[in-house]
Formats: structure tokens, sequence, C-alpha cells
């Protein structure tokens, strides 16, 4: 009997090699948002920690009340942004996951299909083996 080929191997190879684009893909989408977080909660500590260093020094001039103000004001600007930006990011994650589960679909379609039609292949080569021993078996019988 012939060697087990799966027709469809290369379109399998090929969702294969999309679906790791799409984790790719995925993994990057996580990594922006991670430093996204990050930078949101270093503006925020910066922040606090400028109010707290100006109050712990006990005097402050009116010029340094509205640096603090300006800088204040500023941060929860850039805080806005980056939260927008973090519930951007948060969106394409989410599509992007439903692409890598359209595509793991897609792969274990094909690899249950590939496994159907070895299992169909395993079981023809067991009746041809089956076959070709009672064949052998008879011969044998009949020189005798």
């Amino acid at each position: 009997m012939k060697k087990f080929t799966f027709p469809l191997a290369r379109v399998l190879d090929w969702r294969r090699t999309q679906l790791r684009l799409e984790e790719s893909n995925l993994e990057r989408f996580y990594t922006e948002l991670r430093a996204i977080e990050t930078r949101l909660r270093e503006t925020e500590r910066a922040r606090a920690k400028a109010g707290r260093e100006l109050m712990a020094s006990g005097s402050a001039t009116g010029a340094e009340l509205a640096a603090l103000d300006r800088f204040r004001r500023a941060s929860t600007e850039q805080c806005a942004k980056l939260g927008e930006s973090a519930s951007a990011s948060r969106k394409r994650i989410a599509a992007q996951m439903q692409a890598v589960l359209w595509r793991q679909r897609e792969v274990r379609l094909l690899e249950h299909l590939e496994a159907r039609k070895l299992a169909a292949w395993n079981t023809e080569l067991a009746r041809e083996i089956d076959r070709e021993a009672s064949e052998l078996h008879l011969v044998k019988w009949r020189s005798r």
C-alpha cells in the first residue's frame, strides 16, 4: 500500500502559519497595552509625588503652586489620553482574539480531517495486511 499523504497538507501548513501570525499580532497588542498601562501608572505616580514633595517642604511660593497646578493639569490630560489609548488597545486585543480563535478553528478542522483520513488509511492498511496474510496462509495450505 502506498504511503499516507494528506491532500490538504499544504493548506494545513498555510493555516498554521496564519495562526502563528495572528498570535504574534495578539502578543504585539498585549505588549503595546502593557507599555501604555506602565506609562499611565508612572504619570499618576509622578503627579502624586510632585504634590507630596511640595507639601512636605513646608513652604511653597505662589510660582511653585502655579507650576504644580500646571503640572497636575497636564498630567491629568496625559492620563486621560493614555486611558483612551489603553481602551483602544483593549478593543484591538478583543478583535485580534477573535481572529486568533477563528484561525485556531480552521487549523483544528483541518487537523481533525487529517486524523480521520489517517484513521481510514490505517483501517484500509489493516485490511490489506489481513488479505495478504490470508492469501499467504491459503498458498501454504495448498502447497501441503
